[in-house]
Formats: structure tokens, sequence, C-alpha cells
């Protein structure tokens, strides 16, 4: 039998159930053993990272076609792109992007159903999918590297063309810096999402990468060329992810509307696409959903436990 291998001491309870249900997964279900992570230059031995032989096989993807899409990605050499996590690192949200979203940039004919299903029947064509997809040049929107995950252009009433900016969290924090700059105000417009009485609040550390997400959706659809007629910021997160609900729901608090946000747990996200999604969806949701099928035995057995990270 395969080991499912070191876990981290250090985690948080939500990381520590999706770090052990990736390894399991890895283990049980593509039968490879672990590797080495969560960066390049580690030599630490991890349950939920994949070695070199099944990273160069694909197996951090659902299928071969996602895993082609990742790997273009990431020979472009722009954004935010990680190769080395996104090929090994099971339990990051760079891969779950791909695994959830791939399909769509793949067939836009399905995606249009998606989109629809969970965004509304506004949207009447998805044109376009992209992934670390940040507006350019940079200086005309926040002149800073935020990028959406998943970026999703599409027709909508009227021809007019809007867009979805999407972050994608699993069980990354969000970032836990203060950023705040003249190219960030500049957008706090009397008309922008926010209300007046949050000027400040916005940039605190808890919702402050939430917070130039929005700012980066919100420019884009200012931008001076006007390319598009509707647009917002849409976050996807675990439904186990409690502390990502939080944050959320907090920084819900500090908008004057809601028009430009939305957020949906994957549960949501499956819940909706079920009826027009194939067998790829089904096992998106064996992996990063179906917990249960891994608690039995992470409540009897405890593996050996690897340094930090």
């Amino acid at each position: 039998m395969i080991d499912i291998g070191p876990q981290y001491q250090g985690d948080d309870d939500f990381t520590r159930r999706m770090r052990w249900h990736q390894s399991w997964y890895r283990a049980r279900v593509l039968r490879v053993p672990h590797g080495t992570g969560p960066r390049v230059t580690s030599r630490t031995l991890y349950g939920n990272m994949l070695n070199d032989h099944a990273a160069s096989r694909g197996l951090n993807f659902l299928t071969p076609d996602i895993f082609q899409l990742a790997r273009q990605r990431a020979a472009a050499g722009t954004g935010a792109v990680e190769e080395f996590r996104l090929m090994r690192n099971m339990l990051s949200s760079q891969p779950m992007a791909f695994n959830l979203f791939g399909e769509l940039a793949l067939n836009h004919d399905l995606a249009t159903e998606l989109v629809r299903a969970l965004w509304g029947a506004h949207v009447k064509r998805v044109t376009d999918v992209r992934f670390e997809w940040a507006p350019q040049p940079a200086d005309e929107y926040l002149d800073d590297r935020t990028a959406f995950d998943v970026f999703i252009e599409y027709e909508g009433d009227g021809d007019h063309a809007g867009f979805i900016g999407i972050e994608v969290k699993l069980t990354e924090p969000f970032s836990q810096h203060r950023y705040d700059k003249p190219t960030y105000r500049r957008w706090m417009t009397p008309d922008s999402p926010w209300r007046a009485d949050s000027r400040d609040a916005v940039a605190d550390i808890e919702h402050n990468q939430l917070w130039r997400d929005h700012l980066l959706a919100w420019s884009v659809l200012q931008h001076r060329s006007r390319r598009y007629a509707a647009g917002h910021l849409s976050v996807v997160f675990h439904p186990e992810d409690h502390r990502c609900r939080g944050v959320i729901d907090r920084y819900r608090t500090l908008l004057r509307s809601q028009a430009t946000f939305s957020a949906f747990d994957l549960s949501q996200v499956i819940s909706a696409w079920r009826p027009f999604a194939g067998e790829w969806l089904q096992t998106f949701a064996e992996r990063y959903l179906a917990l249960d099928t891994s608690d039995l035995q992470l409540n009897q057995t405890w593996p050996a436990t690897s340094p930090s990270p």
C-alpha cells in the first residue's frame, strides 16, 4: 500500500483536514508516491506533494486537456503562475482553479451554460476564459501585481461585453499585508461600490486582498476605454473554510452595493453545474469536497509530521 505521507503539525483544523484528504487522494486514488515541497528548493516530504514523475504525467489535474492548458499557461511566463506549485502541490488553489475552470476555457459552449447557471441569464455567450490575468498597462489600473485567478469574458444583454474576475481560495489565507497607495484611492469615487464611511476600513489587513481584487474589477469596469458594460469580482471558496467565509461576510458590510461582488462556495458551484457538466465535475467533487472518504482513516491513524513548510 502506498504511504499517505507526512503531514504538517502546524496546520489549522481545516488545512489539516484538506492536506490529509489530498494526501489520501494521491495515495489511494492516484496511487503514486509523495514528493517534496512546497517550494522547488524544499527537501521536506509532504503527503500532498507530487514527485517528479507524477508531476510530469500531469496528475495534479483532472484531465490531460486541463494539464495541457496549465502547461501552456505556465510556459507563457507571465503573471503569478508558479510552475512548481501548479504542477506538484495538490493543496494549492492554483491547480484547483485550472481543475474547476479549465473545461470552461476548452469549451465555450459549455462555459456559457455553466456561467449562466451560476452568475445569471444575462450572460448570452462566453467569449474567453483566462488564468492569472491582469489588464495592461498596469499603471492604467492599480499599478501593481494584483491579478484575477480566473477571468471570464462574455457577451451580455444588448451584445455588450461583460466580465467576471474570480478569486479562487482553497486553504491559503488572504494576504496578511496592508497595501494602500494613491493608485488605489483614485478608484474610491462616490459612485464606487464602497460605503463612504469604509474608506479607512477597506485597507485593513483582514480584507486588504479582497479590496484590491475588487478594486481591480472596478478599475477594469471604469476604464476610459469603456470596453465592458458589466463586470464584477466573484470569490469561490471551500464550504468548510469558515475563516474565508467570515472574511467575505465582514467585507460585505463595507459595501454600499453588492452589484459588483459575489461569492460562492464549491458546494454551490457543483450544485449549479451538475446538470450541465460531465465526469470531470464528479471527479473534482471527489478530490476537493468528498472529505468523508478520507475522514475515517484520519480519525484512526495520524501519520508522521514534517517541520514547517
